[in-house]
C-alpha cells in the first residue's frame, strides 16, 4: 500500500448510478457514460462498424479482468500519459464533459490533460462523459500500440483519423500520442503536413517522422528514448495507412 498515489478520506461510488451507463450516438456525436466498461466498447457492433481507432484499442486495454470492470470515463479521468484512451479521443477531436453544481461543461480532450495523473478537471467537478463527432462516410481511424505483455501498459501507441474530402485529398487528420509524452499528446506538426495531401506511403512516412520529432518520451527500463521515438514513427505510418484504408472503404461503400 506504500505505493498508493492518494489515500482519499472519503471514496464515492457512482456504480448505482444507471443514467451514466450507456454507449450511444446521439446529437452528432458518439457518447461513452462513465458507467460504460472498456468492454462494452470492445463487443460492440456500433464501434466495430463506425470507430476503427476505438475498435482497435479496446481489446488491447490491460487484460480481461480490468476491461470488465474499468471504465472508458476512468481512465481518462486517471490521466495516466500512458493510457489509450486519451489519444483516441485527441486523434477524433473529442471532448471529455464534466458536471458540477454550478452545471456542465466539455473540455476538448487536448486541453483536458495537464500532466500525469493531473487534468483541467475542477475540485467539485465529475467526469460524466467522453464524446467524440461521429463519423463523415469517408472518415476513417486507427490504433497501433506497443506493449511488452498482455495487462502491461503502453511502450508507445499512435492513434491516427483521416477525413477525406470528395477529391481523395486528405480534409482533417488527427494523430494522438501515447507513452511519449508528460500526457497524451496531439502530433500537430504531422496533422498539418498531411491536411491537403492525398493518402500515399510516401506521405504517411513523412508524417511518421515528424510525429516522433515531436514526442518527447524518456528512456527507462523498457527501452531508450531513440527506440520509442522510433516505435512512435512505425506505429504512426501503420496507424495512418489503417485509418486511410478504412476511409476509403467507407467511401467505395457510399458510393456503390
Amino acid at each position: 500500500f506504500g505505493s498508493r498515489l492518494a489515500r482519499p478520506d472519503t471514496v464515492v461510488d457512482i456504480n448505482g448510478i444507471d443514467s451514466l451507463d450507456y454507449l450511444e450516438e446521439a446529437d452528432g456525436s458518439l457518447r461513452i457514460g462513465a458507467l460504460a466498461r472498456h468492454v462494452d466498447v470492445e463487443h460492440s457492433e456500433l464501434i466495430a462498424e463506425q470507430y476503427g481507432a476505438f475498435a482497435d484499442a479496446a481489446p488491447l486495454i490491460a487484460d480481461p479482468q480490468i476491461r470488465n470492470r474499468g471504465t472508458v470515463v476512468g481512465s481518462v479521468a486517471q490521466a495516466d500519459p500512458k493510457g489509450d484512451w486519451g489519444s483516441v479521443l485527441i486523434a477524433h477531436d473529442g471532448d471529455v464533459v464534466v458536471r458540477c453544481p454550478a452545471g456542465q461543461r466539455a473540455i476538448p480532450a487536448d486541453e483536458f490533460f495537464l500532466l500525469p495523473y493531473d487534468t483541467t478537471l475542477g475540485e467539485d467537478e465529475l467526469v460524466t462523459e467522453v464524446r467524440v463527432p461521429t463519423p463523415a462516410p469517408n472518415d476513417g481511424s486507427a490504433y497501433h500500440k506497443l506493449k511488452r505483455k498482455t495487462g502491461d501498459y503502453a511502450m508507445a501507441g499512435s492513434a491516427a483519423r483521416l477525413v477525406l474530402g470528395d477529391d481523395g485529398t486528405i480534409e482533417r487528420a488527427g494523430i494522438g500520442l501515447t507513452a511519449v509524452d508528460i500526457t497524451n499528446a496531439r502530433a500537430s506538426d504531422a496533422e498539418e503536413l498531411l491536411e491537403g495531401e492525398r493518402p500515399s506511403a510516401d506521405l504517411f512516412e513523412e508524417a511518421g517522422h515528424l510525429a516522433a520529432e515531436q514526442s518527447n518520451p524518456e528512456s527507462d527500463e523498457h527501452g531508450d528514448a531513440s527506440y520509442k521515438e522510433r516505435m512512435v514513427d512505425v506505429l504512426t505510418q501503420r496507424a495512418l495507412g489503417d485509418a486511410a484504408e478504412r476511409a476509403g472503404m467507407v467511401k467505395r461503400r457510399v458510393s456503390q
